[in-house]
């Protein structure tokens, strides 16, 4: 297993995206290896579907570990990043929850999210997985209509304020503890593992395309592919990541 003594580490006051500045660093031969990437601040993040993800100086975990690849991409991969933070964040007495395929969530509110992205560089493949945590307010306040409210890791009272270097370098080898053995392969019963956080399990859902609902159910968990399960009116469906989005079904 990749140790953090192998790590190396940048600490950049503020970039546009912590996953862009590491991609255009392997990709132009200025790093190599394991590395880190945690900003203080962070003007143009990106999340899923070409969102964007501001973070203020100081208020957000923007942290991105790129990791030289040997074979494909699991399609786990986001979620074992989510069961990592989860854990850690447990023992710090903060119960997170799950929301396939990539958000955190703490009471009911949205605390951050993952975004994987793989790539060529230099004639080897590498993945580079991005974790952003909202530790106090974000830098935007306005919430497009059906978001989830913002939650914040300092906002609770089991937790210690730190500053995002600090909590990146707490996070860092809980990720490659559980990264390097799925990188490999090794994904046995993380969809069983994944039930204990998951956000929507036994929730009625819908899935929607570009705003257009497809189809709805009650939510089963994952299946060992990582593809989510709905147990819809015509029998279980299995829904893959990508721009879909699972949602809670009111009414």
């Amino acid at each position: 297993m990749v140790t953090q003594a192998e790590v190396h580490w940048i600490e950049l006051d503020v970039v546009d995206s912590t996953n862009s500045h590491l991609i255009n660093a392997y990709h132009t031969g200025a790093v190599h290896g394991v590395v880190a990437v945690v900003a203080h601040a962070q003007t143009a993040g990106r999340g899923r579907a070409g969102r964007v993800w501001q973070a203020r100086r100081g208020a957000s975990l923007c942290l991105s570990l790129g990791l030289p690849l040997t074979g494909p991409v699991p399609a786990l991969l986001p979620l074992c990043t989510g069961l990592a933070i989860a854990h850690t964040l447990q023992d710090l007495g903060v119960t997170v929850a799950l929301k396939w395929p990539n958000d955190l969530l703490l009471a009911g509110g949205k605390l951050g999210g993952v975004l994987c992205e793989a790539f060529q560089a230099q004639g080897q493949t590498h993945v580079v997985v991005g974790v952003g945590i909202n530790l106090d307010n974000p830098l935007d306040s306005d919430l497009p209509a059906g978001a989830l409210p913002v939650a914040c890791l300092h906002a609770q009272p089991a937790v210690i304020r730190q500053t995002p270097v600090a909590w990146a370098r707490l996070l860092v080898p809980a990720l490659l503890a559980r990264l390097t053995p799925c990188l490999a392969g090794q994904t046995a019963g993380v969809a069983a593992e994944f039930a204990r956080w998951d956000a929507w399990r036994g929730m009625p859902l819908q899935v929607e395309d570009a705003g257009q609902v497809l189809m709805h159910g009650v939510g089963m968990g994952i299946n060992a592919q990582g593809a989510y399960l709905l147990d819809t009116s015509t029998g279980l469906k299995a829904v893959h990541a990508g721009d879909i989005s699972l949602r809670v079904q009111h009414g």
